[in-house]
């Protein structure tokens, strides 16, 4: 990744000790935390995506994400249910984009999200988030109409209000920065002869906040890795717990999927399996789900790098209403008929407002806002090839298909 002349820079104060060349603990501004934070709302396409793109030579192996993102990119167009399926699954969006869209660093050079309408929108009152979509009328949805609460958005205090400067661990334990909170934590990692430590001041650009993202999920000291020893393992270093017990209801009979599984005697391992479209839609849906709901779905039952810790710092020090606002949620379209997953898709309420402008433009008179001013939107499936607004939704790939899922 090419750095910017002009690039934000964060400043980080590092308490060293010297005789095992270890970072103790940072001591960060708010600014930085958000962005540490904002890992954890990325969807994970996103998040292996930008890996991939951080370090092409030699890229980081989450698991077999990697191996289900290369799936999707190397599938023709004409595998999906339309181009707009494989386009949401590679460059996935999150309902909270607008928020760290301003964030002193943006990680995610993404196109931002965008609505589109047919040139006759405001009549129709149909819109989508991709331009390949068809209105109800038949015309192409490629029109571009301005959403007044993407531009008003105020992201101060998007994660933790009242807070501006924060201790970080080498396992990426957060609190809040006072002098007993520094004195304690040193205390609890055993640094009592503060003579042995030193402190280095650091400039945060974006190459080193992507170092460090990758640390995170590869390494138990990520601090350390990434900005003494400026090194990491291309490897996620994981345990495996038995997944907690599912506590909810059990699935309805329409909403079961049934796959062939072909398993290995001696070992009972599964070599691969036999699949319908459904089971494939539910494997990439996981390319949309964000990192902090992956791991609520699991029961915190899987342990990857130092992501725990830093989740549940995340959990004490945000605002519970920005929690609970978004838990499990990832935008509508990423609906199918059996969604299996403890995830909501609630379609956004949208609605019709005029800007009273003097302008040619018929389409540019008119913005969207979620505050209600003349007459509420409807949001096209832009999975449907003929805008169909399934109450079920569709799936990514065509119907009818047979597919081979190896292990």
């Amino acid at each position: 990744m090419a750095q910017s002349s002009t690039e934000p820079k964060f400043s980080l104060r590092l308490i060293i000790d010297e005789e095992k060349n270890k970072v103790v603990l940072a001591e960060a501004g708010k600014d930085f935390v958000q962005i540490l934070f904002s890992f954890l709302i990325l969807p994970i396409g996103t998040i292996v995506r930008l890996l991939a793109k951080h370090r092409k030579s030699d890229p980081v192996t989450i698991g077999c994400l990697r191996n289900l993102y290369t799936s999707v990119v190397d599938m023709e167009l004409d595998d999906f249910e339309t181009d707009a399926c494989k386009q949401m699954l590679l460059y996935p969006k999150n309902i909270r984009e607008a928020q760290y869209r301003n964030f002193k660093l943006n990680i995610d050079t993404n196109e931002s999200l965008k609505c589109f309408g047919c040139r006759f929108f405001s009549i129709c009152r149909m819109c989508s988030n991709f331009n390949t979509s068809l209105c109800k009328c038949g015309k192409l949805m490629n029109e571009e109409i301005s959403f007044l609460e993407y531009e008003e958005n105020d992201v101060e205090g998007v994660f933790m209000r009242d807070k501006s400067s924060f201790i970080i661990t080498d396992d990426l334990r957060l609190t809040d920065d006072s002098t007993s909170s520094l004195l304690q934590t040193l205390k609890d990692l055993g640094c009592a002869d503060v003579s042995k430590l030193r402190e280095q001041v650091l400039d945060i650009g974006l190459k080193e906040v992507m170092t460090l993202m990758q640390c995170v999920f590869t390494s138990n000291t990520p601090l350390t890795d990434a900005f003494l020893k400026n090194q990491s393992s291309n490897t996620v270093r994981k345990i495996y717990r038995k997944l907690s017990d599912d506590k909810g209801d059990e699935a309805e009979p329409d909403k079961v999927i049934t796959i062939d599984a072909i398993v290995r005697k001696q070992d009972m391992k599964i070599l691969y399996v036999e699949c319908g479209e459904d089971f494939v839609d539910l494997l990439f849906t996981f390319l949309a789900i964000p990192l902090e709901s992956i791991w609520e779905i699991s029961g915190n039952s899987i342990t990857i790098g130092r992501i725990g810790n830093l989740f549940r710092s995340f959990k004490d020090l945000s605002d519970n209403e920005v929690l609970s606002a978004s838990k499990c949620m990832i935008p509508y379209y990423y609906r199918c008929q059996k969604q299996l997953l403890k995830i909501r898709t609630p379609t956004p309420r949208v609605y019709l407002g005029h800007c009273y402008s003097k302008t040619l433009s018929y389409s540019q008179s008119f913005y969207l806002t979620t505050k209600r001013t003349t007459k509420r939107m409807t949001f096209v499936d832009p999975k449907s090839d003929c805008c169909g607004r399934s109450k079920d939704g569709k799936g990514f790939v065509k119907r009818g298909t047979k597919l081979i899922q190896k292990n």
